[in-house]
């Protein structure tokens, strides 16, 4: 019989870490909502042993929201507000796979009324449950990202000037205002592995979507960034 090959992604982006590498974009408008958001995309690592950034954003006032691949290869995921740590969450899970993608999602709702679903992670599909650190952010806690006038660094450090991502990155969706399920981006084949699903929901006010079909580093629909 024919067998469905599902939604194909076409491109990624190399981060090669000598190059000092990184994306990074400010927004002229305030966001949907500053409180709920979804990140998902696929990672494929090219070293370890380093700490890298995958993103992060910071305001100049200690707030901002960092995710961070560290050199022992967990996952520190961090909200942080007025220099104090908000919400925090450290992956017992070690991320050392060098030779194929992880589909990685990130929900934040600070309006949820259940603290332990204010900041979600999930890896190929499955809710991360195992955490040596596991804080969550008070109710309503406003996240920094893609705010006006704000810095958002996919890569690299809040700055651009370290932690630079070494590998690839992959369908690369921010959600602006939804808290989005992981079946939004992905689903199970037959055999039980996780693959990639076309993502059909909106975007809000400054959500993107980062495909990586063109080249150069404008930050328009001709760059290499082109949402």
């Amino acid at each position: 019989g024919n067998e469905s090959k599902g939604y194909e992604i076409s491109n990624s982006l190399r981060f090669n870490d000598g190059d000092s590498p990184k994306l990074n974009k400010t927004f002229s408008t305030s966001q949907t909502n500053n409180k709920i958001m979804t990140f998902s995309f696929w990672l494929k690592r090219g070293v370890l042993g380093n700490n890298i950034k995958l993103l992060e954003s910071y305001n100049g006032s200690n707030a901002g929201l960092a995710i961070k691949l560290t050199s022992s290869n967990i996952i520190e995921f961090t909200l942080t507000s007025g220099g104090v740590t908000e919400g925090q969450l450290i992956t017992n899970q070690v991320f050392r796979d060098v030779s194929s993608y992880y589909h990685l999602i990130f929900v934040l709702d600070t309006t949820n009324a259940t603290g332990g679903d204010r900041m979600k992670m999930y890896v190929n599909g499955n809710e991360v449950t195992s955490f040596s650190t596991d804080t969550n952010p008070a109710q309503n806690t406003v996240i920094v990202w893609a705010d006006n006038s704000v810095a958002n660094y996919i890569g690299s450090n809040f700055n651009g000037t370290g932690e630079y991502l070494d590998g690839y990155l992959s369908e690369f969706h921010f959600i602006d205002g939804t808290a989005k399920a992981q079946t939004d981006f992905g689903e199970f084949d037959d055999n039980g592995v996780w693959i990639p699903k076309k993502y059909t929901g909106s975007y809000g006010t400054n959500g993107f979507f980062l495909e990586f079909q063109q080249t150069g580093t404008s930050q328009n629909s001709s760059g290499i960034g082109a949402d």
